[in-house]
């Protein structure tokens, strides 16, 4: 379904009545309602309605499960499943819930449209993107600090470092190789969206680190299985990731990501609290997390630019 710039929006926007700040912690509930009419096309196209009320049940029973509650809403035992479902998302007050269901389906509608036994148009799998397009439009457009990418709902502070940083860096470690790496990544975001400030901070290093282990396998250079972030960043400018002529430039940008994505991980995450328990505001979390995004982009778009190895297989 297309989104349209309705007069009602338009002076909205005029009158200053448009969020401007993300939120993160309610879900206003027009933005559920067009949940709900997504989540109908996204049943209706991807699996029609002879496996709509199978898909349903599913949301459901693992939902329930993970949430350790009979039904999703209460009074669910005398609903369909797809009612019952739709209440969750129009009535749950925590916003996570919501969250979950909404990724639930996503990830489950992605299986099945991979699996080729399921013989999923391209018409259908064409529907499926509109629809997540459109489920990220409502997003932004009510002010809620969220999208659906890489297979996950991932947490959003600022739309431009998102599109500009983030999203090339999930892209770039989507490459062969690079798996391990873009899942620590994900994980990353996934601490974070849940308020997991340390272990996100981990989970960001360790993606930083896994990146250059990569480069640095492929590339046959000298590293250690427990080298630091310190010595791997050594050994890829020892090596010549970068050209000598970006020597005086590359050491602040080397500062920068030493004494920034490793050393707030060890200061803030990496050590014993003590008596008193050390709080990680959540700005600083985003931070990392959008500096570890800049310089895996940097490192890997290196990387693809230095001549084949000889011992590197073509791709």
């Amino acid at each position: 379904m297309p989104v349209y710039d309705t007069y009602s929006k338009r002076k909205k926007r005029l009158a200053g009545l448009v969020p401007d700040v993300y939120t993160y912690d309610s879900i206003p509930l027009g933005l559920r309602n067009q949940i709900v009419f997504i989540v109908e096309d996204i049943v209706s196209d991807l699996f029609g309605t002879h496996q709509s009320e199978s898909v349903y049940d599913y949301l459901s029973g693992v939902l329930s499960r993970e949430w350790g509650t009979e039904y999703l809403v209460d009074n669910g035992e005398f609903m369909e499943r797809e009612e019952e479902v739709k209440n969750a998302i129009r009535e749950l007050p925590d916003a996570d819930y919501v969250l979950d269901i909404v990724e639930l389906l996503l990830q489950t509608t992605q299986e099945h449209a991979k699996d080729e036994r399921n013989q999923v148009t391209t018409r259908a799998k064409n529907a499926l993107a509109r629809h997540i397009e459109e489920l990220n439009h409502r997003f932004k457009e009510h002010g809620v600090g969220y999208e659906y990418s890489g297979e996950q709902i991932i947490r959003i502070d600022s739309q431009l470092l998102h599109a500009e940083v983030v999203k090339p860096a999930l892209r770039l470690l989507s490459e062969s190789g690079f798996e391990g790496a873009h899942d620590e990544y994900l994980a990353a975001h996934e601490h974070f969206r849940h308020r997991h400030y340390k272990e996100a901070l981990n989970e960001a290093l360790k993606a930083f680190e896994s990146t250059i282990k990569v480069i640095a396998g492929v590339r046959g250079w000298t590293i250690n299985k427990g080298d630091t972030a310190n010595k791997l960043v050594k050994a890829c400018m020892d090596n010549g990731l970068f050209p000598s002529y970006y020597q005086s430039h590359f050491s602040g940008l080397t500062n920068l990501l030493v004494g920034g994505v490793p050393s707030i991980r060890n200061a803030e995450a990496g050590h014993g609290q003590g008596a008193v328990v050390k709080e990680i505001d959540p700005h600083v979390v985003a931070y990392t997390l959008h500096m570890t995004a800049a310089a895996i982009v940097l490192f890997v778009q290196s990387y693809q630019a230095l001549p084949e190895a000889q011992n590197e297989p073509n791709q």
